[in-house]
């Protein structure tokens, strides 16, 4: 083989050995090949960590670092998971864990969640995204997820959050060989159940699965904490369909705003104080949703709480 030449892949050959051949033939086509070991050491002169770590802090890594955001459906894909086991309530696998081992199949710099448990037994995802792992539910309130029925290849879930205001319920169906998808959404009475929202947010912080994980990634990778910005919270789980949700952006603003403060001020900031005082490595917010709505309600309903 030259250097410099393209290589044919059969897409049939196990994914690592396409790897090393994409890098290799990257490395010919660019490095001189008498710098063979300079090239070698450029490569593994940083961990994964110190690489990610380096980035984030603004200065200079070895090479840049490769970390996709790994949808759940990749790693049931690379690893042969079924997806019930990572992402419904009858979930085995922690999707750390697998995220993990998928990075390492395909040599990149691991960026894992820092959820350790199995998080998809109990939470809706949207409501506060896997960061929900760390909070520990108040003595007074629980979560009750049960089989609702089951049809055509289909099994129904009922989550029941019961507080001392009252109990909130969502629905989700998991599809024979699919993931879970939620139907219903918790927030079905905005007036009414504002303060059972808060009944569950008054959870304390607990980051000790987040070291677990940390501890179990060492020098492979970084671990994130993930939730909901508090207007992505509001668009994503007043409503599943965003509809409802970006109608009462203008019907109801003074509610909406209720929302989003009382989103920011008993979860996002402790959220942060706690990751800060615990040096986690990175944050991410969530904010998919935030494409659903115009300039203007980005102005007054996103703005305040990016500035903050």
């Amino acid at each position: 083989m030259k250097f410099g030449s393209a290589v044919k892949v059969d897409s049939r050959i196990d994914p690592k050995i396409i790897y090393q051949q994409q890098k290799i033939n990257y490395l010919n086509s660019v490095v001189p090949p008498y710098f063979f070991s300079m090239r070698e050491e450029c490569l593994l002169s940083m961990s994964s960590r110190e690489r990610s770590l380096a980035a984030l802090n603004m200065e200079e890594p070895d090479r840049v670092p490769i970390s996709p955001l790994l949808y759940v459906q990749f790693p049931s894909a690379a690893l042969g998971i079924p997806l019930y086991k990572l992402a419904s309530p009858l979930a085995t696998y922690p999707i750390w864990k697998a995220e993990f081992e998928t990075f390492k199949m395909f040599k990149m710099d691991a960026q894992v969640d820092g959820a350790y448990d199995v998080i998809h037994t109990k939470w809706p995802l949207p409501f506060l995204h896997m960061a929900a792992s760390f909070l520990k539910l108040p003595e007074n309130v629980e979560i009750d997820v049960r089989v609702e029925r089951k049809d055509e290849g289909k099994i129904w879930f009922k989550r029941i959050f019961k507080t001392p205001k009252g109990s909130l319920e969502t629905r989700c169906v998991l599809p024979e060989g699919d993931q879970i998808w939620e139907k219903t959404p918790i927030i079905s009475n905005p007036e009414e159940d504002l303060e059972k929202i808060k009944c569950i947010l008054e959870g304390k912080i607990d980051l000790e699965g987040y070291e677990r994980v940390r501890e179990a990634v060492g020098n492979d990778g970084i671990v994130k904490v993930m939730t909901q910005f508090p207007l992505n919270f509001w668009l994503g789980y007043r409503d599943i369909s965003g509809k409802q949700s970006v109608i009462e952006l203008y019907r109801k603003p003074d509610l909406v705003k209720e929302y989003l403060r009382m989103y920011m001020e008993m979860w996002i900031i402790p959220l942060v104080e706690a990751c800060s005082e615990h040096q986690i490595d990175v944050m991410w917010l969530d904010a998919t949703y935030l494409g659903f709505i115009n300039t203007k309600m980005f102005r007054e309903f996103a703005l305040p709480d990016l500035r903050t």
